[in-house]
């Protein structure tokens, strides 16, 4: 009998289920919103994979956890989550992470990351000065893969990909440092130990309908991390490019940035999925969710249904103005008579800019539009100035890691989008190749948790389809760069 693996995606916008074959093809999938408390959450979980089992008549043979790095819960001793998830893009530990009292070039040397409010640290920082019952009551933190693995087994662990995203973990000596976590009152004991990715956390314990108790669950690590192995971006050369709501580009290196320098750029550092090399990250953070915001505004009567674009305002929870999948079913009726390059230069900014130029109080700026443009023409401007960024942070990553590119592989929900890869190709200084699967994260944790014990140097890789180069669009897109460079670089 072939093997019939699970993947779970926790993202920010979608919890994602599905089962694959040994080669990453999807059997059955499901795709909801996800969940803002952890029992929620673990009930979609297990719901859905009791649907992905009844569709193909059959349980997995594994189950592989990822999912987005940030955001997570504290846990009391029994387990029970202590308050709603707590989400990466909440903005309200933006003092503590500001006054963190470390020494920014030391911590950065430390970490790979500097202090910023969706890190872990200035979370615990915030509860203690805000909640301290809730930190007295801690037992464990853990990130949403973890929490996930943790209600399916019993067990908590996490992977380096996670943990590495606390801003208390040494990156150099691959665990966390007691002396960060000090200052939010923790201890090393209550952050879950990291495995390695294709080690199992512990056998199905929880009940599952349609799932034999005993199978494997993996956490196969943060959601980028993992969508980009499977896709192939395993040795330097490679860069992945992997969309959502939010964005990032990873270059893979011998080494780290000089801290001076990596913090002048926004930039941090990951270890790679199996630790054997460093990835350089620069991110977006509202790539998809620009999307998401402009057409809430031009299709008012579908706001409401949260695809995670967050304005930054109300709970934190992730929710703000977004369309909800009715919105998307509109794109291919705008975009159609869209011809490019539009002409409109948009910095994509919706809450500031982290990379290659940080700066908190940068907004959304639109030049060049004019009566002659359409709902249409905005909406491509916007995917336009997404990756008119991204090219600007791929350039920027090479020259600081020293590396060549040598092909950009990209993965995510925008794939699905053929406009969005027109321009991401035109703009690639080397050729891109697509990934083309259902959901390359839910893939590849899937793909992760069937070399359970193994090697990942055995996962499969996705199947992917080069871009074809389209000679005369690359060329108008050349100033069109040189403009928006201009434009960003500039002081506001």
């Amino acid at each position: 009998m072939r093997l019939l693996l699970a993947g779970v995606d926790v993202g920010t916008t979608h919890v994602k289920v599905g089962f694959f074959d040994e080669r990453g093809g999807c059997v059955a999938a499901v795709r909801q919103p996800t969940p803002r408390e952890l029992p929620a959450l673990v009930g979609a979980v297990t719901a859905a994979l009791g649907e992905c089992a009844a569709r193909a008549g059959r349980g997995p043979d594994a189950i592989g956890i990822a999912g987005m790095a940030e955001t997570g819960v504290p846990l009391d001793r029994s387990g029970r989550p202590l308050t709603p998830l707590l989400w990466w893009n909440d903005p309200r530990a933006a003092r503590e992470a500001a006054e963190l009292g470390r020494d920014a070039e030391a911590l950065y040397a430390l970490t790979g990351r500097r202090a910023d409010p969706k890190a872990p640290l200035a979370k615990w920082l915030w509860l203690r000065a805000h909640s301290p019952g809730v930190l007295e009551s801690m037992r464990w933190w853990a990130h949403m893969p973890d929490a996930v693995a943790y209600a399916l087994t019993g067990r908590l662990r996490t992977h380096e990909t996670l943990a590495a995203r606390t801003l208390a973990f040494d990156l150099g000596a691959g665990g966390y440092d007691a002396e960060l976590l000090a200052r939010a009152g923790l201890r090393t004991g209550q952050l879950p130990a990291p495995a390695g990715a294709v080690e199992p956390v512990g056998p199905l314990t929880a009940q599952v309908s349609g799932v034999a108790a005993g199978v494997p669950v993996v956490i196969a690590g943060h959601d980028h991390a993992v969508g980009s192995w499977a896709a192939g971006v395993r040795r330097p050369g490679d860069v992945a490019d992997s969309l959502g709501t939010a964005e990032a580009v990873m270059v893979l290196s011998g080494s780290r940035p000089e801290p001076r320098t990596g913090l002048a750029l926004g930039i941090t550092t990951d270890p790679s999925l199996d630790g054997s090399r460093k990835v350089v990250v620069g991110g977006l953070p509202t790539s998809g969710a620009m999307l998401d915001w402009l057409l809430g505004l031009l299709s008012p009567t579908s706001q409401g249904e949260s695809t995670g674009a967050d304005t930054g305002t109300g709970t934190g929870a992730g929710q703000g103005t977004s369309t909800g999948e009715g919105g998307y079913a509109a794109l291919p009726g705008l975009l159609g008579g869209v011809r490019l390059p539009t002409g409109i230069v948009v910095e994509p900014y919706l809450r500031g800019r982290v990379a290659p130029a940080p700066d908190p109080a940068r907004r959304v700026t639109v030049s060049g539009l004019g009566p002659e443009h359409t709902p249409g023409d905005l909406l491509a401007a916007a995917i336009e100035g997404t990756c008119l960024h991204a090219r600007w942070m791929l350039d920027e990553l090479a020259a600081v890691t020293g590396t060549a590119p040598e092909r950009l592989v990209v993965l995510g929900g925008q794939v699905r989008i053929p406009l969005w890869m027109r321009v991401k190709a035109a703009l690639s200084p080397v050729p891109v190749e697509v990934v083309r699967s259902d959901d390359a994260v839910c893939a590849g944790a899937a793909l992760i948790a069937g070399q359970a014990g193994g090697s990942l140097d055995d996962v499969p890789v996705l199947p992917r389809e080069r871009r074809p180069p389209e000679p005369d669009l690359a060329t108008a897109y050349v100033p069109i760069y040189e403009r928006f460079l201009s434009s960003a670089r500039a002081p506001r």
